[in-house]
C-alpha cells in the first residue's frame, strides 16, 4: 500500500490547512450572526415605514431565516473540521511510528519478521485514516457548497430589500442603510466560504 491520500503524498501541511479552514468557518459564524441581527433590525425599522415597507419587511424576514440556516450549517461544519483535525493528528502519529519501524527493520534482521508485521499494521492504519480524511474533505466541500447556495439566495434577497427600501417613505434612507449592511455582510460570508471551498479543492490536488 502507498502512503498517499487521494494520490497526494502525506503532508504535515494538512493540519495547518484544516486549521485555516476552521478559522474561516468561525469567521462565517460571526458574520452570519451579524446578518441575523441586522435582519432583525431591518424588520424593526420596516415597521416605522408602515405599509410602504411591507416588501422590505418580508425580504428582511427571509434574510434572517437564511442567516439562521447558515449558522446551523456552520455548526455542522465546525464539528466536521474538529473530526478532521483529530484524523490528521492520528494519521501523522501513525506515520511517525511507521517511519520508525521502517528504520529499525533495516537494522535489526533478527526481529525482521515481527517488525514487518507491525509495519504492515501501521501502514494499513495510515491508509484507513487517509481514507477517512478524504471522505471528511468531500463532506466538508459538499456542505460548504450548500452554504454558498444559501449565500446566493441571501444576496438576491438583500438586493430585493435594497429595492424595497426605496418605497419606505420617510424611512427609506434608514431602510436603505440597513439593506446595504445586509448585502455587505452576506457578501462577506460568501467570500469567506468561497475561500474555504478553494482551500479544500487545493488540498485535494
Amino acid at each position: 500500500m502507498g502512503h498517499k491520500n487521494n494520490g497526494t503524498a502525506l503532508r504535515s501541511a494538512d493540519l495547518h490547512a484544516i486549521v485555516r479552514i476552521g478559522e474561516g468557518i468561525r469567521g462565517v459564524v460571526d458574520t452570519a450572526r451579524e446578518v441575523n441581527l441586522a435582519a432583525l433590525n431591518a424588520m424593526l425599522s420596516s415597521r416605522r415605514g408602515g405599509d410602504n415597507a411591507v416588501g422590505f419587511r418580508v425580504a428582511s424576514a427571509e434574510l434572517r431565516g437564511i442567516s439562521t440556516r447558515l449558522m446551523e450549517a456552520m455548526q455542522g461544519l465546525t464539528l466536521l473540521v474538529s473530526s478532521m483535525v483529530n484524523e490528521v493528528a492520528q494519521r501523522q502519529r501513525k506515520q511517525r511510528n511507521q517511519d520508525y519501524f521502517r528504520r529499525v527493520q533495516g537494522s535489526q534482521d533478527r526481529v525482521g519478521g515481527l517488525l514487518s508485521e507491525i509495519f504492515g499494521t501501521q501502514e494499513e492504519e495510515v491508509d484507513r485514516l487517509s481514507m477517512l480524511l478524504g471522505q471528511s474533505r468531500r463532506d466538508l466541500h459538499m456542505k460548504a457548497s450548500r452554504a454558498l447556495r444559501l449565500c446566493d439566495q441571501g444576496l438576491i434577497l438583500s438586493r430585493s430589500a435594497l429595492i424595497e427600501a426605496a418605497y419606505g417613505g420617510e424611512s427609506a434612507p434608514a431602510l436603505k442603510q440597513v439593506a446595504e449592511q445586509l448585502a455587505q455582510s452576506i457578501h462577506s460570508v460568501a467570500e469567506t466560504l468561497g475561500g474555504v471551498r478553494a482551500e479544500l479543492e487545493e488540498a485535494r490536488t
